[in-house]
């Protein structure tokens, strides 16, 4: 029997709206999850960053993973493999998403899939009455993201992002200097990483036994496989917005927003390119970007030999006392007269951090709201999704961000979604 999820329509708006104040639960949706009980989740996408969730969520006594999905069929049986021989339980296995979607017995749903799937799933799980954690960016479209947010509160579902950042007790602790007032007003900051390496080129060829291609693509448009598109999907538009900027950026921006207490710029200008190779390719290796948000100046730089204070990424503060620079390693402030030791916070094991899983849990179990709520990292993703369009435009231009649109620029304003194909829809 078809269930409504199955659908492709959903009654969501494709347009950007107003946005309404981050609640502070959803208290009002009671969870089936009790206090103590394991939560019981799916993963959908089982490549490399969904591999570092699988192998730390196997081993997790907070959580039972009983269903993993994969459209490269390859994939999800060898992880089904593994996570038998890691806590002798074999999970199910699907192909198709939906399939995994119709299970009553899921309580959560992770979504570590490619860039184009994350709001589309999202929204599915959010309608099936699944809680979902989703990887960053949290979509490729500013119109997509505020969809995901919208599904979120409408079918009143805790969405975590894979911002695990904000678990770290490095950036906690980096949080608590900037915000202490001991680095003076904070009227700069900013993040800086290396480059994109992504090429364009490809050679079409017949997919591998066992991957439904079609699926794969699902909303993007329809190309003949090549194994560039299908493991370089970061350097390809229809995927992904960005490279780099979109895959680093959201982390570091995240952090940056934290950090200034501001969630939207005023204005954005943005300028790069591919100066060694790949002049023609989607995503600049090299970038800088510029954003106005309201009493401070933030940067966003993306090139070769990339270091401040000995950090090859990173994020800064510039107050009027004092700079901080914090990276997943450590935190350190100028001048030394200030008197704040560099901190040195605890190696990181794995991208996929169990503080943050653990966090996205007690909010399935409590509905309180995560450590990184879809809103706010859908705020995060906007910042660098409007640099990439800056980049395209080659002009500043303003942003409101109430409603979520250029300020008078149609041209720009078309950058703020893009169409699916058929049969999905938004």
């Amino acid at each position: 029997m078809p269930h409504s999820r199955r659908k492709f329509i959903l009654n969501l708006s494709q347009t950007a709206t107003v946005a309404t104040l981050l609640p502070k639960s959803l208290s009002a949706y009671a969870s089936h999850v009790g206090i103590h009980d394991k939560v019981r989740l799916g993963v959908i996408g089982c490549g490399g960053m969904g591999g570092r969730h699988i192998e730390a969520l196997a081993v997790d006594p907070q959580c039972e993973v009983i269903a993993l999905c994969d459209v490269f069929k390859p994939r999800y049986e060898n992880w089904q493999g593994k996570v038998k021989e890691i806590n002798g339980k074999k999970p199910d296995g699907y192909q198709d998403f939906r399939n995994l979607l119709d299970r009553e017995d899921i309580d959560a749903i992770f979504v570590p899939t490619p860039d184009h799937w994350h709001p589309l799933i999202t929204i599915l799980g959010c309608e099936a009455g699944k809680d979902v954690y989703v990887e960053k960016p949290v979509c490729p479209t500013v119109a997509e993201g505020r969809a995901m947010v919208e599904a979120a509160r409408r079918f009143g579902r805790i969405v975590q992002v894979g911002t695990q950042q904000r678990s770290m007790p490095v950036f906690q602790k980096a949080m608590e200097v900037v915000h202490s007032g001991r680095l003076g007003q904070i009227t700069g900051a900013g993040a800086w990483v290396g480059t994109n390496d992504w090429g364009v080129g490809e050679t079409p060829q017949d997919p591998p036994e066992g991957l439904d291609w079609d699926l794969w693509l699902g909303p993007a448009p329809k190309v003949p496989y090549s194994p560039q598109r299908h493991y370089g999907f970061m350097g390809w538009h229809d995927y992904a917005r960005g490279g780099q900027l979109t895959n680093w950026g959201v982390h570091l921006m995240d952090i940056v927003h934290w950090g200034i207490q501001q969630d939207a710029p005023l204005n954005i200008q943005a300028i790069g390119g591919s100066y060694r190779h790949h002049p023609g390719a989607d995503n600049y290796e090299t970038i800088e970007a510029i954003f106005e948000y309201p009493g401070c100046n933030v940067t966003w730089e993306q090139r070769h030999s990339n270091s401040h204070a000995g950090k090859g990424y990173g994020i800064r503060f510039n107050g009027t006392e004092g700079e901080l620079f914090v990276d997943r390693g450590t935190f350190k402030v100028r001048p030394a007269g200030l008197g704040i030791e560099e901190f040195i916070g605890e190696p990181e094991r794995s991208w996929a951090n169990p503080d943050h899983h653990h966090n996205f849990f007690n909010s399935v179990r409590t509905r309180e709201l995560p450590a990184a709520d879809i809103e706010q990292g859908f705020r995060s993703t906007t910042s660098v999704l409007l640099a990439g369009i800056a980049l395209k435009t080659k002009r500043k231009m303003n942003w409101d961000r109430e409603t979520e649109s250029f300020i008078d620029d149609e041209a720009a304003n078309r950058h703020l979604s893009r169409p699916y194909r058929s049969p999905w829809r938004l």
